[in-house]
């Protein structure tokens, strides 16, 4: 029973994290048609900002909850840079056919990185969760797993988000102006929709997203550089595995990462060496079976 309880807690926390960067691929995806291969380092940026002003800036005199606003819009802001220093440079272009954005997302992440480990900091750091108790709960123990009030933090405000984003995507104008874009960008701006404009959108909300993924991590990952790239890899794997472009498949893509990896961690002594065979397994599997993901739906091209 334990080992049950213990892939429950580890697929709902793990998996949300990852679920969190799949998000941010997947939102900018749906209006590019491009994977931002930053998304994982600006979750670690994004981290580090708020490590900044929270314990240096401010001396930790401001409450948690205020610093996640502060560095959401910071963050938002650095998504912007994102685009106009990776993106937008390429002009309108075919990302199925001009790939440089392969590089320059990812060169764009390495000196994003840098950055911050020269002016900010270069080594691991620590935030604490935004709420020690909910409610007067301060954790249980069931079944010798460890269940910590930042864990229900995690998990709830990853549900939260997956909600907002769905239906800000498929309820909203912006939702169905990304979706034009992403499809055929000279009709949507035939149709008074302006393509630039909500790939910038993407970016910035995309920015937000990483900061916001940054400090709900903290507690269980820490704020650290050696995690951007596992988390960029999982994220991408899980949004991959949902389908591209599908927020409700990028939440599904992350709790089953999560699940694979939980129950290697219960099933394996060796877990740390099996966990990427696992997953990439899983990856394979399933874009075998279904090349667009669980939920993705193919891309159509016109003619």
């Amino acid at each position: 029973m334990g080992e049950v309880v213990q892939v429950v807690v580890y697929t709902l926390t793990v998996g949300s994290v990852y679920a969190l960067v799949a998000f941010g691929y997947s939102l900018i995806f749906s209006t590019t048609r491009i994977v931002n291969f930053a998304q994982g380092t600006l979750v670690v940026v994004g981290g580090y900002l708020a490590w900044w002003i929270y314990t240096q800036a401010f001396d930790e005199g401001l409450p948690l909850i205020v610093v996640l606003l502060m560095v959401v819009v910071l963050s938002g802001l650095v998504g912007l840079v994102f685009d106009l220093v990776a993106v937008a440079p390429l002009g309108r272009f075919d990302p199925a056919t001009n790939i440089a954005w392969l590089v320059t997302t990812f060169g764009a992440a390495v000196v994003a990185q840098e950055l911050v480990a020269r002016t900010i900091s270069d080594t691991g750091q620590t935030l604490p969760a935004l709420g020690s108790s909910i409610l007067g709960w301060q954790g249980s123990v069931v079944e010798d797993v460890a269940i910590r009030p930042s864990d229900l933090v995690l998990v709830g405000s990853t549900l939260l988000i997956f909600f907002f984003l769905d239906a800000m995507q498929e309820r909203t104008r912006i939702g169905q102006a990304f979706h034009a874009v992403a499809q055929d960008r000279q009709a949507a701006s035939l149709m008074g929709i302006n393509p630039t404009a909500m790939v910038i959108l993407s970016f910035v909300i995309a920015g937000a997203l990483a900061a916001l993924s940054g400090i709900l991590i903290a507690p269980r990952l820490g704020v650290r550089f050696n995690i951007g790239l596992n988390l960029g890899v999982y994220g991408f794997v899980a949004a991959v595995i949902g389908g591209l472009g599908s927020t409700r498949g990028a939440i599904l893509g992350g709790y089953l990462v999560g699940l694979v990896d939980g129950v290697v961690g219960v099933a394996s002594k060796r877990a740390d060496s099996w966990r990427p065979l696992a997953i990439f397994l899983v990856f394979v599997l399933v874009l075998t079976l279904r090349p667009s993901g669980l939920l993705g739906k193919p891309v159509t091209e016109k003619v």
